[in-house]
């Protein structure tokens, strides 16, 4: 932990000796900007947790220490003896062991280095990229046709992110919420394929953000988050009974630690310039939250809810408090939706799936061979 801000290292320190005396923690690595090396003072401390524990799937916890904010990242532990997932790959590959008990993070960080840049590896993380792609995709063309088109605008800016994930894979540009407009960008210009970074920008609407957007967005945010948080802590039973990755996650965004850091890292974002970034960094985190909102939302009420159309489930379901509709169609720029420029954005989004599967493979093959 050479090399560290004294104030990050004592806390490191700290924690990675109260980590190594837990019985189900077998593991502990730095992962994200520290360990990148490209931190800003307002960057939260990532912590990869090899957990034993008795769950299945990846869940975080943040607190806040000191003015910092602290990520713990748990992972089964018997994922690293199974085929590990790919969304955990950069953070294994990026991984600074800070405790490893029985080697075996260690062991894997290593064979997640020789493998994390193969051709293979990419294939299999663009792979899913591109499946997640197609699902936001079907949805948004259903809630087009559907005229819920709130939805529909929603949901295909979604799509087209999750395709041009892929330029982000095989570029081997880092994955980060708040850089992702930027590293897009850098992937992009990598690949030969800066129109497609130009057409994300078109039909997300963020060439028209300005610092004012921006702001109004985090305080829309703040405004949706309270009234979020409220419901959750109305219906903590409820809550107890969902899923273990939607509880995990609406624990998380509804900590006011994360609310806190969140809101540091989207100032610091506006502060230095970088307002595009700052937009798409609170639609993106917005949009996470209230998917996780709405199982709850559903659960509340005993329904089930069609995630087709989202923004009209969120109408029915919240007709006690408008409010909250009010705020998440402000936040997330659907208030007025052209159905004419909506269509032409659908079938650019569809035309951009189809380009990038069919040259995904080409792609990989030509950028990570002569790498």
């Amino acid at each position: 932990m050479t090399g560290f801000p004294e104030k990050v290292r004592r806390a490191l320190e700290r924690l990675v000796t109260e980590l190594r005396v837990k019985e189900n923690v077998y593991g502990v690595g730095l992962f994200g900007s520290w360990s990148r090396g490209d931190a800003a003072a307002s960057s939260d401390i990532d912590l990869l947790i090899l957990d034993k524990g008795d769950f299945a799937h990846e869940y975080v916890e943040r607190f806040e220490v000191n003015g910092l904010f602290i990520d713990l990242n748990h992972i089964p532990k018997k994922w690293l003896s199974e085929l590990i997932p790919p969304e955990i790959d950069q953070k294994l590959y990026e991984a600074q062991i800070l405790y490893d008990r029985d080697w075996s993070l260690n062991n894997t960080k290593l064979l997640m280095v020789r493998s994390y840049s193969s051709p293979e590896r990419v294939d299999i993380r663009t792979e899913a990229h591109v499946i997640d792609s197609d699902i936001y995709l079907s949805r948004a063309t259903s809630a087009f046709s559907r005229d819920d088109f709130q939805s529909a605008r929603l949901l295909v800016v979604v799509a087209l992110e999750n395709v041009l994930k892929v330029l982000v894979e095989i570029a081997l540009e880092p994955s980060s919420a708040s850089r992702f407009v930027e590293n897009l960008e850098v992937s992009a210009a990598k690949l030969g394929r800066l129109d497609l970074f130009n057409d994300f920008l078109g039909v997300s609407s963020l060439t028209k953000a300005g610092s004012g957007d921006a702001d109004a967005k985090l305080r829309l945010f703040r405004m949706a988050w309270g009234e979020m948080k409220t419901v959750a802590e109305q219906n903590v039973k409820v809550l107890d009974t969902l899923h273990f990755k939607v509880k995990t996650k609406l624990d998380y965004y509804l900590n006011p630690a994360f609310l806190h850091g969140f809101v540091l890292r989207t100032n610091s974002l506006v502060a230095s310039g970088r307002v595009i970034e700052a937009c798409h960094y609170v639609n993106s985190v917005f949009f996470d939250l209230f998917e996780s909102y709405m199982w709850l939302r559903a659960a509340i009420a005993k329904v089930k809810i069609d995630y087709t159309t989202l923004i009209r489930s969120l109408e029915t379901l919240e007709k006690s408090n408008p409010r909250i509709c009010g705020y998440v169609g402000r936040l997330l720029g659907l208030d007025a939706v052209d159905k004419a420029e909506l269509a032409g954005a659908i079938e650019k989004t569809r035309e951009i799936v189809l380009r990038v599967r069919r040259e995904r493979k080409a792609l990989i093959k030509n950028h990570l061979l002569k790498s």
